[in-house]
């Protein structure tokens, strides 16, 4: 399956007072590693919209277990993997390690989101198209 790795230092703004990763900043750098992998499987977000019309690739859920607090200076690697991929949704595997210590694990759902034909301002899910499956399968 897809799966890509980026490196990420803990800045000052990332911290609350005792210098400990704000739990926020996790979910934007597995947000931002999902979507970094996405777009090196040629699956980014505005050509998706573009080439199958959709809203986007909307988190439809979302679990993190937090195993050990980062800490300001740190360097983590943020690991994200599809681990299924559905008729209407994948699941993204998320892992974040600070050299071999485990901070975070989890897992999303992410949704193929078309405009919703009974709601003007709503979405609902769409079947993936064939292609999109074999990219994000790698």
């Amino acid at each position: 399956m897809l799966s890509h790795t980026m490196s990420v230092r803990v800045e000052w703004g990332d911290c609350d007072p005792a210098r400990i990763v704000f739990y926020p900043r996790y979910f934007a750098w597995v947000d931002a590693t999902g979507h970094h992998m996405m777009e090196s499987a040629g699956l980014h977000q505005d050509l998706l919209v573009e080439t199958y019309g959709i809203r986007g690739t909307v988190l439809g859920n979302v679990a993190m277990s937090f195993k050990s607090p980062g800490f300001f200076g740190d360097t983590l690697t943020v690991t994200t993997q599809v681990n299924r991929v559905g008729n209407r949704s994948f699941k993204l595997a998320h892992e974040i390690h600070r050299d071999k210590t485990v901070l975070l694990t989890g897992e999303e759902t992410r949704i193929w989101a078309l405009d919703d034909p009974d709601s003007p301002s709503g979405i609902t899910a769409g079947p993936i198209p064939d292609e999109v499956k074999r990219l994000l399968r790698g």
